[in-house]
C-alpha cells in the first residue's frame, strides 16, 4: 500500500533537484522506490511519440532501445490521452485484461525485461508537446489499483511545481551565460541537445559577411569546408561528458573567427526545451598585445596537457620558442610539438591566431 506522506517526501527531493539543476536521478528513484515501482521516466512526449526522456538507472537501456524504435508501436500514444488538469493514470483507465494480454507493446517489450504496470501523470504541456513522469512497476508487483492512483495524486502539486521551477531554472541559466559570453563576441546561439539551434534565432541571414546561417534547425558554415569542423565544435559541447568546442571560420570577406560552443551539462534539459550549449562568434584580432594568462584556468578550455598549457600561456606572454624552451628545459622540437598539438586543439594554424584567440577568451 503505498503512502501519501513518503510520497510527498519522495516529490519534494525532485522539487530540490528542479532547484539545484542536479540530482535528478536519485530523486526520480526515490520517488519510483515510494511509488512502488522499479522505475521512472521523465519524458517529453508529442502526440505520437517520446521526444526525449530520462530515465533511472534500470530503465536506461529500456527507453534507449525504445527511442531508437526496437519496439513495437506503443499503444499508449493511442490510448492514453494527457491532461493537465487530470491526474495519475493506470492501466486499467484506459486498458481492459483482454487487451493488456494481447498487446504487443505490453508483452513482446516490456514483459522480457520484467516490466508491465503503469501510472503515468502530465506535468506540463505546450506546443503540442507535454512532459510527463511514467513510473513502471514490474510484473510480479501487479497492477497500480484506483486507490493507489488517488494516493499518486497527492504528491502531484509538487511534481508539476518542480516542473515550472526547472523550465524557469534552465531558462534563466541559459540567458544567464550568453549575456557573459556577448561580452566576447556579438553573436550568441543557444543549442539544444541534438546540437539543433533552439528556434527563433536569427544566425547570420541579415549579415552578408557572417561565417554562418540556419538552415531549418541546422547552423551552416558559409564555406562548406569548414562545416564538419562546426557540427565536431557542436557536438563535442552537447554530448558527453560536454566539453567546451571550437570551430574556425571565416566571412563572406575572409575575415577570421572562431565559434566557441560552451556545455551547460544537464541531463534533462531537452526534456524542459532548455538549451544544452551556448555559442558564442569570436572575431580573431589581426595584432594583439601579450597577455597574462594562467595554465590553469586556459588548460580545460581547449583540453591541453599541463604541458601544453604552460607552453600556451608563455607564447601569449609574448616568449619566443627558444626562451619557452629554456624555461621549460624542454628542447626546441618539444615545443613545437606542444605547439602543434595546441593548435590542432584551438583550431588555429599560426601563432598569431592563438594569441587572438587568447585574448578574446578572457572573461
Amino acid at each position: 500500500m503505498l503512502r501519501a506522506d513518503e510520497l510527498k517526501a519522495a516529490a519534494g527531493d525532485v522539487v530540490a533537484a528542479a532547484l539545484l539543476s542536479q540530482g535528478w536521478e536519485q530523486a526520480l528513484l526515490r520517488f519510483a522506490r515510494a511509488a512502488g515501482a522499479r522505475d521512472a521516466v521523465l519524458m517529453r512526449n508529442s502526440s505520437h511519440a517520446m521526444v526525449v526522456g530520462v530515465a533511472t538507472e534500470e530503465a536506461t537501456e529500456t527507453v534507449a532501445a525504445f527511442a531508437a524504435g526496437r519496439a513495437p508501436p506503443n499503444s499508449r500514444y493511442d490510448r492514453v490521452k494527457p491532461d493537465i488538469s487530470g491526474g495519475f493514470r493506470i492501466d486499467h483507465d484506459d486498458y481492459t485484461d483482454d487487451l493488456l494480454a494481447r498487446d504487443p507493446f505490453y508483452n513482446e517489450f516490456l514483459r522480457p525485461v520484467g516490466l508491465f504496470w503503469h501510472a503515468n501523470a502530465v506535468l506540463s504541456s505546450g506546443a503540442n508537446q507535454y512532459v510527463e513522469l511514467s513510473l513502471k512497476r514490474q510484473t510480479r508487483a501487479g497492477p497500480y489499483s484506483r486507490a493507489d492512483a488517488y494516493t499518486l495524486d497527492a504528491a502531484l502539486p509538487e511534481l508539476r511545481a518542480a516542473a515550472r521551477i526547472a523550465e524557469a531554472s534552465m531558462r534563466a541559466e541559459a540567458r544567464g551565460m550568453a549575456r557573459l559570453l556577448s561580452h566576447r563576441g556579438g553573436t550568441v546561439l543557444e543549442f539544444d541537445g541534438w546540437g539543433r539551434l533552439v528556434a527563433g534565432q536569427p544566425a547570420g541571414e541579415n549579415d552578408p559577411a557572417s561565417p554562418f546561417h540556419s538552415r531549418r534547425d541546422r547552423l551552416c558554415a558559409r564555406h562548406p569546408m569548414e562545416q564538419a569542423s562546426l557540427d565536431a565544435a557542436i557536438a563535442r559541447a552537447v554530448l558527453p561528458p560536454g566539453q567546451i568546442g571550437l570551430a574556425s571560420l571565416s566571412g563572406a570577406d575572409g575575415r577570421p573567427y572562431v565559434l566557441q560552443v560552451h556545455p551547460i551539462p544537464n541531463r534533462v534539459r531537452d526534456v524542459f526545451l532548455a538549451a544544452a550549449a551556448i555559442g558564442v562568434l569570436i572575431e580573431r584580432d589581426p595584432v594583439t598585445a601579450p597577455i597574462s594568462l594562467d595554465p590553469g584556468t586556459i588548460q580545460p578550455i581547449f583540453d591541453l596537457t599541463d604541458r601544453e598549457a604552460d607552453v600556451t600561456c608563455l607564447l601569449a606572454e609574448g616568449v619566443d620558442l627558444a626562451s619557452i624552451s629554456r624555461r621549460l628545459r624542454i628542447s626546441r622540437g618539444t615545443v613545437r610539438s606542444y605547439l602543434k598539438n595546441v593548435f590542432e586543439k584551438a583550431g588555429v594554424s599560426r601563432q598569431a591566431e592563438l594569441v587572438a584567440l587568447l585574448s578574446r577568451l578572457r572573461p
